[in-house]
């Protein structure tokens, strides 16, 4: 894993969002009950709990994105470390849909 660019910003900026993170951080936006400022790409690692993500909120995350990404998550990727942060969420999703092909 890389560190932050000179000017401070993340080493990814400036790249493409892969389509499962940016589906992942719609799923992220629409679950927030206050809205952020500048959503975005640049959320993606932000720590969901930092976001007010309780158990009961990763709960309904999982199923809303399983649903809205047509994906089912095996239940060894149901961990904390999976759902740290829509960045590594989206890691699962990628990897799962993957993982077959």
């Amino acid at each position: 894993m890389t560190g932050p660019r000179a000017d401070g910003s993340p080493a990814h900026a400036g790249l493409p969002v892969p389509p499962d993170l940016a589906a992942v951080l719609d799923v992220v936006r629409g679950l927030l009950t206050e809205p952020v400022p500048a959503w975005g790409p640049g959320q993606a690692d932000v720590p969901l709990a930092d976001l007010g993500f309780d158990s009961l909120r990763t709960v309904r995350l999982l199923v809303e994105v399983e649903t809205a990404l047509d994906v089912e998550l095996p239940q060894d990727r149901v961990t904390a470390d999976t759902f740290r942060t829509a960045r590594t969420l989206a890691d699962a999703v990628h990897e799962t849909r993957h993982a077959h092909g």
